[in-house]
């Protein structure tokens, strides 16, 4: 057949012919060598952003489950977070997974919830994946801290008391200062306030968790009038915590204890200094140059009346 002689639609089919070969050779090798192992590998290597490139480009048929977690991970990781959990939400409702990894993703859900700060929804999934796992380990650890965490946000201390104590039993070593942590924070919302106390005190001193269980156990200290504690964790504080006790109400402390001690030219110090760095409207500035006033006043009078 003579060109002059084709029909218009062969003509058509002629040209789409030629332009998809003539792209096909221009696209890299890897474009057209594309695999579900090429998103787990990019996953694992970080780089997510083209892990997720190739994740979109493959057809559904050649997608595997790993495939679907390694994208979920990528999305996470890249802050797609309602992606992801549309992902994990895809390999949950597969019969593909085994209990471990099932709960594995649940947790992932959960976390993913808790981040969006829905804290109930955040619990469903913890308490799903700890009931997926009968016996003791560390992920359920890690399944029973994320429920006890979701149950403090939405105030259900009790609970949450009870699901942090069984995440102490089973968490990993290096999970139990952040179990401590949340434990002794619930603690003090239930004015359980000695057993605060010693729940804090077995957070190690090098943990990333120590500068706010200082805090806590300065603010416990302050709370039940034991002025000598309250200032040795302060002191400690600054010294050993010093970025983490810049704050106003860290200066507040400092000047309670003193006025307590009977300190008033240490307690003058510390409002000076805050006067200095701090804006005349901070609530706890307020509060410290209250105190002070009314310490002073009192001293005059004392002097007045010898």
């Amino acid at each position: 057949m003579r060109l002059g002689e084709m029909s218009a639609m062969s003509i058509r089919h002629t040209i789409q012919l030629l332009v998809f070969t003539t792209t096909l050779g221009a696209l890299p090798l890897v474009a057209r060598a594309e695999h579900p192992v090429d998103v787990e590998r990019l996953s694992a290597e970080g780089d997510h952003f083209r892990a997720l490139e190739v994740y979109e480009r493959l057809p559904d048929r050649r997608l595997a489950r790993d495939a679907h977690v390694a994208a979920a991970k990528s999305a996470w990781a890249l802050g797609l977070s309602r992606k992801a959990a549309d992902l994990f939400d895809a390999v949950l409702r597969t019969d593909e997974i085994d209990v471990d990894e099932r709960a594995r993703i649940t947790f992932s859900r959960g976390i993913i919830e808790y981040q969006e700060e829905r804290y109930q929804e955040a619990a469903l999934f913890a308490e799903k994946a700890a009931n997926l796992l009968p016996e003791k380990s560390p992920l359920r650890g890690r399944a029973l801290l994320l429920w006890g965490q979701s149950l403090f946000r939405v105030k259900a201390y009790s609970t949450a008391e009870e699901k942090l104590w069984r995440a102490l039993a089973e968490a990993a070593a290096s999970d139990r200062p952040e179990v401590a942590m949340s434990l002794g924070l619930v603690q003090v919302k239930l004015g359980k306030l000695a057993e605060a106390e010693r729940t804090l005190k077995t957070i190690p001193t090098d943990n990333i968790y120590a500068a706010e269980a200082v805090r806590q156990l300065a603010a416990i200290s302050m709370q039940t009038d034991q002025h000598d504690r309250a200032r040795f964790w302060l002191d400690k504080g600054k010294a050993d915590y010093g970025d983490f006790f810049l704050d106003s109400w860290s200066e507040y402390g400092q000047v309670r204890s003193a006025l307590k001690d009977g300190d008033l030219p240490r307690a003058r110090q510390v409002v000076e200094q805050a006067q200095k760095r701090l804006p005349p409207s901070d609530s706890w500035l307020i509060v410290m140059q209250a105190l002070l006033e009314q310490a002073e006043w009192k001293e005059r009078g004392e002097i007045r009346k010898d």
